[in-house]
């Protein structure tokens, strides 16, 4: 596909359900109550259950496969500015531009509310999809690893109700290992309103990996999805054995945030995607 040209904004109008929610905890593993427990999210201070990040991702995907057809994401970042409600009408808005290199197409891409709050805003780059079985794009050692930040100084003071967050560490870590079946692939596109069945593993359902990892086990329950940063670097398979990971590189108490790196490589090593998550954890 050549570079676009025309940078008129796709506007796409929807709404996720209690249904979607459950279906994608279902799908994904995260059973984060703030995600499927009504009574539970009401005595939260979002009042009730709120989207997965990743079930919003899935929807931006799909409208993308709707207007950019045979192009694979390279590159993804996320930014969940409020919380999205079951049966709240939202809207998502796509702005395309030329790409950096003049050949892959970089998007904009926004998630408002009715009452036209951002709900989620991120970049993307898309280029032309590869064969699943093509040779990785990279060895499963050889990606460039994030860089750290500088530590909080020591005499920042911990944000109350911090719970078990002051049992975290730098370098903690948490894996899974997952195989998404046929069936799996078919729920996540009716999720999606993805057009038709992809030819290789849709992206999102790896980074709904890490969204089990934190949501369920580290932090755990009461982890709040603020921003992810991913880069994808070869398909992945229907079926194949995948290997997700994240682990703290950094902590800031005063805030209760906490910084993850992520990572999933397939079956046979090869990396897949990797990023950075940033999310809010209090008990």
């Amino acid at each position: 596909m050549p570079p676009v040209t025309d940078l008129a904004t796709i506007v796409h109008p929807f709404v996720l359900t209690q249904q979607d929610f459950n279906r994608f905890a279902d799908l994904s593993g995260d059973h984060n109550p703030i995600h499927v427990d009504p009574a539970f999210s009401a005595r939260t201070p979002f009042g009730g259950t709120v989207s997965h990040g990743m079930l919003l991702f899935s929807r931006l995907r799909g409208l993308l496969a709707r207007h950019y057809p045979g192009q694979a994401l390279a590159n993804q970042t996320l930014m969940f500015a409020a919380p999205c409600y079951a049966d709240e009408p939202l809207t998502l808005a796509l702005t395309p531009a030329p790409g950096p290199d003049g050949a892959d197409i970089a998007l904009q891409a926004e998630v408002r509310k009715a009452d036209g709050r951002l709900g989620l805003s991120g970049t993307c780059t898309l280029r032309a999809a590869a064969d699943a079985n093509a040779a990785p794009a990279l060895p499963a050692d050889s990606s460039t690893p994030l860089q750290a930040p500088p530590p909080l100084p020591s005499s920042a003071a911990p944000a109350a109700g911090l719970s078990r967050y002051l049992d975290l560490r730098p370098g903690d870590k948490a894996s899974l290992e997952r195989c998404y079946t046929q069936t799996d692939i078919a729920n996540w596109t009716a999720l999606a309103d993805y057009p038709g069945l992809p030819a290789t593993l849709p992206e999102p359902l790896i980074p709904a990996l890490f969204s089990c990892l934190l949501g369920e086990e580290l932090p755990g329950h009461g982890t709040n999805y603020l921003k992810q940063s991913l880069q994808f670097l070869a398909p992945a398979r229907a079926s194949e054995l995948l290997t997700a990971s994240v682990e703290i590189n950094r902590l800031r108490a005063d805030k209760a945030l906490v910084n993850l790196r992520t990572r999933c490589t397939g079956a046979d090593g090869r990396l897949l995607c990797h990023g950075e998550a940033l999310v809010l954890f209090r008990q």
